[in-house]
């Protein structure tokens, strides 16, 4: 059995799919410097001083308003791509990557595991560049438990984003969104849902109330 010897062109083509599986880094050295610094010292400072959360963004070059909470286990990728307004919560493990710009509007809530994603990768490339495409949030949103924004997209106004949504394109104020892929659903609907949810809660209240009050009666 003979073995096979590649060829010039096979050695060329070869060549050709290397280079364009490299991927060169989108950032400038002096951005990698500041991401690596954000990365280790910011990252201890955060988790240390929570009430100087906001002040770590705004050190890092963001931009953020009066009286706003950050949980410890929240992520900020890249701060100085980060403007938010006054007021602003963003509860437990929630992730704001920031690649491209993320702007989150006046009393907002980013509740626990919502994911704000500003950045992926060109699927069509063979070296699937990064592509930062901003999010813009409008004032008085609430982006529900395990929602999911994905990147390029802008919500107005006074939007709801239910508990494990994923929006996908951009929609005006005063939007209820559910699902995967996220649809608008009609606002009476959305609260009598609400209300349904609140009622079948206490119910369950009261009827483990009940049940520990007859154990401990028995």
């Amino acid at each position: 059995m003979s073995d096979h010897l590649p060829s010039q062109a096979e050695h060329e083509s070869d060549h050709e799919s290397d280079k364009a599986l490299s991927r060169k880094t989108p950032w400038t050295l002096k951005q990698n410097i500041a991401r690596t610094i954000w990365m280790t010292f910011g990252k201890v400072a955060w988790f240390l001083l929570p009430r100087w959360r906001p002040s770590l963004i705004r050190l890092f070059g963001g931009d953020v308003g009066k009286n706003c909470i950050f949980a410890g286990s929240v992520e900020v990728t890249i701060p100085w791509n980060v403007t938010i307004g006054d007021n602003v919560r963003v509860r437990s493990d929630a992730i704001i990557y920031s690649l491209g710009e993320i702007t989150i509007g006046d009393n907002c809530v980013l509740d626990a595991r919502s994911h704000l994603c500003a950045g992926t990768h060109d699927m069509t490339d063979p070296s699937f560049p990064l592509i930062k495409l901003p999010i813009t949030i409008g004032r008085n949103c609430m982006i529900g438990i395990d929602s999911y924004i994905a990147p390029g997209v802008e919500l107005g106004d006074d939007c709801r984003v239910w508990p494990r949504a994923s929006v996908y394109k951009s929609y005006p104020s005063g939007v209820s969104l559910r699902g995967n892929p996220a649809r608008p659903i009609d606002p009476e609907e959305a609260a009598r849902e609400e209300a349904a949810a609140r009622d079948e809660e206490l119910r369950q209240q009261r009827e483990k109330r009940l049940s520990e009050s007859t154990g401990v009666h028995s």
